[in-house]
C-alpha cells in the first residue's frame, strides 16, 4: 500500500536527482565554455585532429546533447526560453566576426580566380540544394510544403553553400603552393559566409506562412528589412566610435562598450524580428570600414571571444536539436555530407586544377570545400529561435550532423597520398 510518506520520499528523490542533473549540466557547460577561452585550447588547435574536431564542433555539440532533453534534461523542451537570449547574443557575435572581414581593401583584393570559383560553385550548389531540400522534405518531413516555406527549409539549401575555412587539419605540412591554395579556400569560406547570411535573410522574408496557406510576399519586404537593419548597424557603429573616443582606452571600458553594443544589437534584432546574424554581419562590416584606431581595440575584443561564443552556440544548438527527430536528422545530415563530398571537391578541382598543375588532383586540400561551415549552424538556428517547431529542430540537427561528419574529412584525406604531404627539399616543416 502506498502511503503519503512513501510518495513524499519518492518526490524528494526525484527533486534531488533533478537538482543533481542541473548542477552537473551547469558544470559541463561552464567547463567547456571556459576551456575554449584558455591558452591550452589555443595550443591544442595546432594539432591536426584536435583542430578538425574542435572546428567541426564535436566536443561542444556532444556537451549540448548531454544537457538536452535526451540527456541530463537540464534544459527540456519547455525550458528553452532562458537559452534563447544567450543564443541570440552568440548569433550576433558570430555575425560580427564574419562582418569584420568586409574591409574595403580585402574586398578589392579578391582575385578573379576566386570570384569565378565562387560564382560557379553557387550556380551548381543552389540548384542541388533546392532539389535536395524538396526531395528530403517530401520523403521525410511532415507537412513539407510549410517547412520549405519557412526558415528551416531555406537553411537546408544554405547548408550546400560555402565551406569551412579551416585548412590546418587537411595536411600536416606546408609548401608555397599549398599555402596559396589554402589562402584561396580560407578566403572563399569567408566570402561564402557573407553570401549565405544575406541570401537567407532576404529570401526567407519573401514567404509568409498562415494557418491554411503559404503566400509569397513582395521582394520589397526583404529589401526594407535589409535597409532597416543597415540603419540600426550604422547607428550602433557610429555610437560605438563616439563612446570609445570618450574613454581612456582602459580594457575594462572597451569591454563594457563592446558588451553594450552587442546587447543593443541583439535587442534590436529581437524586437524588430530580423535575423540576428544579419545584424551582426552589417555591424561588423561598419566597424571594419570606420577608420578609427579606437575601434581596433573593440575588434580585438570581439575576435578574442569568438571561440567561447562558438562553443556557446554549439552547446545551445546541440541542446535544441536533441528535441527533434534524431533519426531523421542523422539520415538528412549524412545525405548532405555525402552530396557535398561528391560535388564540392569536383568543382574545386575543375576551377583550381589548371592554376595548380603541380598539385595532385588527389591533394587533401581539394576536400576542404566539402565541409559544412559553422555559419550554416547559425543560420539554421535563427528560425528555430524565432518559431520553435519540431521540423526546425530536426533540420538544425541535420545540419549539425553534416558539419560533424565533414570534420572527419581529414580521415578520408589521410588515406589518400598527395604531393602536398611530401617534405620540402630543405627538410624543414612548416605549419599554418
Amino acid at each position: 500500500m502506498t502511503t503519503p510518506i512513501t510518495i513524499a520520499a519518492a518526490g524528494a528523490d526525484d527533486s534531488a536527482s533533478n537538482v543533481l542533473a542541473i548542477f552537473v549540466g551547469i558544470a559541463v557547460v561552464g567547463t567547456v565554455a571556459t576551456f575554449a577561452t584558455t591558452r591550452l585550447y589555443a595550443r591544442l588547435q595546432r594539432h591536426r585532429w584536435v583542430a578538425a574536431l574542435t572546428a567541426g564542433g564535436w566536443f561542444a555539440t556532444m556537451a549540448g546533447l548531454l544537457v538536452g532533453p535526451r540527456g541530463l534534461g537540464v534544459v527540456d523542451q519547455d525550458g528553452l526560453g532562458p537559452l534563447r537570449p544567450l543564443l541570440e547574443i552568440a548569433l550576433v557575435w558570430i555575425g560580427l566576426i564574419v562582418g569584420l572581414q568586409l574591409r574595403r581593401t580585402l574586398i578589392h583584393a579578391i582575385p578573379s580566380l576566386l570570384r569565378r570559383w565562387i560564382a560557379v560553385d553557387l550556380a551548381i550548389a543552389i540548384p542541388v540544394g533546392v532539389v535536395f531540400t524538396v526531395a528530403v522534405g517530401y520523403a521525410l518531413l511532415a507537412d513539407w510544403q510549410r517547412v520549405l516555406a519557412i526558415g528551416p527549409g531555406f537553411a537546408l539549401v544554405i547548408a550546400f553553400l560555402s565551406w569551412a575555412p579551416e585548412t590546418r587539419s587537411l595536411r600536416p605540412q606546408l609548401s608555397p603552393r599549398t599555402g596559396d591554395l589554402s589562402q584561396l579556400i580560407q578566403a572563399g569560406g569567408g566570402i561564402g559566409a557573407v553570401i549565405s547570411i544575406v541570401a537567407f535573410s532576404l529570401v526567407s522574408r519573401m514567404f509568409h506562412v498562415s494557418d491554411d496557406a503559404v503566400s509569397i510576399e513582395s521582394p520589397t519586404r526583404g529589401a526594407l528589412d535589409l535597409v532597416l537593419t543597415l540603419g540600426i548597424a550604422l547607428l550602433l557603429g557610429f555610437g560605438a566610435r563616439l563612446l570609445l573616443r570618450r574613454t581612456s582606452g582602459v580594457p575594462q571600458e572597451v569591454l563594457v562598450i563592446t558588451l553594450a553594443i552587442v546587447l543593443l544589437a541583439t535587442g534590436f534584432a529581437h524586437r524588430l524580428q530580423v535575423n540576428p546574424v544579419l545584424v551582426g554581419l552589417l555591424l561588423g562590416g561598419i566597424f571594419a570600414n570606420l577608420r578609427d584606431p579606437h575601434l581596433r581595440d573593440l575588434e580585438r575584443g570581439l575576435q578574442s571571444a569568438e571561440p567561447g561564443m562558438a562553443v556557446l552556440l554549439l552547446l545551445g544548438c546541440g541542446t535544441i536539436a536533441s528535441g527533434g527527430n534524431l533519426g531523421k536528422a542523422l539520415a538528412i545530415g549524412t545525405a548532405i555530407a555525402v552530396v557535398r563530398l561528391i560535388v564540392k571537391p569536383m568543382i574545386a578541382r575543375r576551377m583550381l586544377g589548371p592554376t595548380f598543375p603541380d598539385l595532385s588532383r588527389r591533394d587533401p586540400l581539394f576536400l576542404g570545400p566539402a565541409r559544412v561551415p559553422m555559419i550554416a549552424i547559425a543560420i539554421a538556428a535563427a528560425p528555430v529561435l524565432e518559431t520553435s517547431t519540431h521540423a526546425g529542430a530536426t533540420v538544425l540537427g541535420s545540419v549539425i550532423v553534416a558539419m560533424l561528419l565533414g570534420a572527419l574529412t581529414p580521415a578520408v584525406s589521410g588515406l589518400r597520398p598527395s604531393s602536398s604531404e611530401t617534405t620540402p627539399k630543405d627538410g624543414s616543416e612548416a605549419t599554418t
